[in-house]
């Protein structure tokens, strides 16, 4: 084939390419692989592509990753044999491989390996001066959507401004790209919460794209930042139903309502709009053509969509459904530290519900279990089941079905605590805890982490192995008030299964409360938990709804312990002072059952059998015993 020809046939197929005839290609391309003026690895690498692309093939993107590194390492291979081992050789073999590099890049991104499409994406952002204009822009927008995936928005800032800066020169190509570098600075600003410049890029976005379904969501998103909901809505409610990418609308719209109605505390809704956000996920996967087409990767939102709906399940009240839905996004995003929180979260909550359906089903009334027998037989049996303590459960730590269990709860908690760093470490932290945005202060999360031990070990029947992350926690100067009080609640309890009251007094002494309380380094805060959101931002979510109030009942605990406490010590007079002293402070309706069985308790060990049975027939009613006591 002369030289002459080989041009003619090289531009034939690359015709055929762009108008998706691959197996037209495919044949055009096997009759040069005997021509000598054409570089043969380029020749495969296209081989390769038609193979994979043309219609009814049954390759996957795992055979297309395969191939490509086999003809990138016979590349690097022969690059080895011709080359001096000089840096300026190593570069000019990456230029050479750069279109093959971009592809596996692609490929990466396409199955969501993010991490390792960055690597490649960034040795050829290093030598992108001597490649083609078109490949250039090619590189730069994965790499800018790669950074943007992961919240790596310092790395996206410096790809956006490189192409700023080469769009300044109002090329052809510059032209074409203009609408997406807007969307991409949008979305850059929204990350870094910059709202007056994701503001001016928007109406940029408006009116270059016009009222697009893109940029519509990106409106919608902006309004979300600003916790204009009912604005967001709107917009979303406007958007066109397709859209020219290959993102699959309805999925992301029921998912950004869930997110929006989980951000107004209307959780059912959000269980709702999320539901159907995976179902419209699924038709949308099972819709897309097989094999060897990566629509159906690129649209696949499944595990983001499930983290969602987690979280979302959590806060309803419905701790099962969500261990479920968060055990199987942890199989993708399991060096998220926060995800394994929320796992052990849902196993402590699954726990604790079927502790409240025995209790209620074994008696009428938390004081009161039963009365028997009649007249001066009459007898009043107190129920002693308060603080129901479950067994330890046998299930295997790494079972590959995994149950919410305490026992489990503990090693989902024993990983999220190895994936922070240690609390000594100082500097800045920049922790990955995708599908949402990084950890950049690990604090907060470590004390609910260290209080969720407690209360696990101590469900577990191990007070030694709980007293430690109690004893850590409040110490943890930066937690939360409410989580160093019941640190100081559960080290206390740790203290007194280990026979050493002495030092749980200490715990509980008005005067080490009060120091936890008044500390001027303690916000009086809690942190916020992010869920990723497709097409939208992350979304908070744990946080009381009244922080005071929640400093005040773990108050109250305290207090309740420290009576029991000093009638274990039978110290009863003081102990009767304590307790009528706090009572004064509440209704009648407020009363807890601890504090009613304690006063009978110290009635009834005084002798004064008249006033404890008149404190029962006054606590008639079913009161909910507080959580977490001794």
């Amino acid at each position: 084939m002369t030289g002459e020809e080989t041009i003619n046939t090289v531009e034939i197929a690359k015709g055929q390419f762009d108008e998706g005839r691959y197996s037209e290609c495919l044949t055009t391309l096997n009759s040069m692989k005997t021509s000598t003026a054409l570089n043969i690895k380029q020749v495969q690498l296209n081989i390769i592509l038609c193979t994979y692309l043309k219609k009814g093939s049954e390759h996957d993107l795992e055979w297309l990753l395969e191939n490509l590194y086999s003809v990138e390492g016979k590349i690097s291979y022969i690059s080895l044999l011709q080359m001096n081992k000089e840096s300026e050789e190593e570069e000019i073999d990456e230029v050479e491989k750069a279109v093959l590099l971009y592809n596996i890049a692609l490929v990466h991104f396409q199955t969501k390996n993010f991490d390792k499409a960055v690597v490649i994406l960034e040795k050829l952002f290093k030598l992108i001066e001597p490649l083609e204009e078109g490949l250039v822009y090619k590189i730069c927008f994965l790499l800018v959507e790669c950074y943007l995936s992961t919240y790596q928005t310092e790395g996206a800032a410096i790809v956006v401004y490189y192409l700023d800066k080469q769009m300044s020169a109002k090329s052809a190509e510059s032209e074409i790209h203009k609408a997406r570098m807007h969307q991409y600075k949008t979305r850059l600003f929204a990350q870094q919460k910059c709202l007056k410049a994701c503001k001016r890029e928007i109406k940029n976005v408006l009116s270059v794209s016009g009222t697009t379904a893109s940029s519509l969501f990106l409106k919608s998103e902006f309004e979300y930042l600003r916790n204009n909901f009912k604005k967001s809505c709107k917009l979303l409610n406007s958007a066109p139903k397709t859209c020219p990418s290959k993102e699959h609308i309805p999925t992301l719209y029921y998912n950004n309502f869930g997110c929006m109605h989980f951000k107004m505390k209307k959780y059912n809704l959000g269980v709702l709009y999320l539901s159907q956000a995976l179902e419209a996920n699924t038709k949308a996967v099972k819709a897309a053509p097989q094999g060897c087409n990566s629509t159906m990767y690129s649209i696949n939102h499944h595990y983001q969509i499930l983290y969602n709906y987690g979280i979302v399940l959590l806060h309803a009240g419905q701790p099962k459904a969500a261990f479920n839905c968060l055990s199987q996004a942890a199989t993708v995003y399991s060096r998220n530290p926060r995800l394994w929180l929320r796992i052990a979260e849902c196993a402590i909550g699954v726990v604790k519900q079927s502790q409240e359906i025995e209790q209620i089903q074994n008696c009428k009334s938390s004081t009161v279990k039963a009365i028997v027998g009649s007249g001066i037989y009459r007898k009043t049996i107190l129920n002693t089941n308060f603080q129901n303590h479950p067994k330890k459960c046998s299930a295997g730590l790494l079972s590959e079905d995994p149950t919410p269990s305490l026992t489990y709860a503990a090693l989902c908690l024993n990983n999220a605590l190895e994936l922070l760093p240690p609390s000594n470490s100082g500097g800045p932290v920049n922790i990955s805890a995708l599908p949402a945005a990084p950890l950049k202060d690990v604090s907060k999360l470590r004390a609910s982490i260290l209080c969720n031990q407690a209360y696990v070990w101590l469900g577990l029947g191990d007070p030694l192995q709980a007293l430690k992350p109690a004893q850590e926690l409040f110490s943890l100067t930066s937690a939360p008030v409410n989580l160093r009080l019941l640190g100081s609640v559960y080290a206390a309890e740790a203290l007194i299964l280990l026979n050493r009251n002495n030092e749980a007094t200490n715990c509980l002494a008005p005067e080490f409360v009060g120091a936890i309380i008044n500390s001027t380094n303690c916000q009086n805060k809690t942190y916020e938990d992010d869920a990723s959101s497709t097409g939208s931002s992350p979304i908070p979510g744990k946080v009381p709804a009244n922080q005071e109030t929640t400093v005040q009942d773990v108050h109250n605990i305290i207090i309740l312990n420290s009576v029991a406490l000093y009638c274990m010590k039978r110290d009863l007079n003081r102990a009767k002072r304590i307790l009528a002293q706090h009572l004064s402070t509440l209704n009648d309706m407020e009363v807890p059952a601890q504090a009613t069985m304690l006063l009978v308790y110290i009635e009834l060990r005084q002798g004064n059998t008249e006033a404890a049975l008149s404190i029962l027939k006054q606590q008639q009613i079913n009161l909910q015993l507080p959580t977490s006591t001794t």
